[in-house]
């Protein structure tokens, strides 16, 4: 099958434990904030553990205290990038979401995976509205060095 990302959003409330679980046994990957996650494991009944073995990886995130990204048994936290001002939150999931997909698609490990989602999300909340940011690969580049201390090459 194709791989993908299972993030139900705010359409989660509509499926009942059975759907997630068969959207779960699909995905190679599951991604919801904390308050979706509590959301599904009240409704399959699942832990974390259980969940998780059968995806590529179960990705949380946390807002302001960063993320966490669980996969082959080893978690990964992942700090938040630190916005230079605070527009607007509105689409800083999705947002997080394009960096997860970056990582995906380039092969990086969790860590940097991670940390660009981070970095993705933070630049969308430095902008008024869902879809006003835009970044070169190379500012990218900088803004993930001064971010993490570290480069992404």
């Amino acid at each position: 099958g194709i791989p993908f990302i299972f993030d139900p959003s705010q359409g989660l409330p509509m499926f009942d434990g059975e759907q997630l679980d068969c959207f779960i046994d699909q995905a190679n990957w599951l991604t919801v904030n904390d308050y979706e996650w509590e959301m599904v494991t009240s409704k399959t009944g699942r832990t974390l553990a259980e969940i998780g073995q059968r995806l590529d990886a179960v990705i949380i995130t946390r807002g302001a205290q960063g993320s966490v990204i669980h996969t082959g048994g080893k978690t990964h936290e992942i700090p938040p990038a630190r916005p230079a001002c605070h527009e607007d939150p509105t689409g800083a999931g999705d947002a997080y979401r394009v960096g997860l997909l970056y990582g995906l698609m380039n092969g990086l490990d969790w860590e940097t995976t991670g940390r660009c989602a981070s970095l993705m999300g933070c630049l969308a909340i430095e902008h008024h509205g869902t879809q006003n940011h835009r970044v070169t690969i190379d500012e990218f580049k900088e803004r993930f060095a001064d971010s993490f201390g570290r480069s992404l090459d």
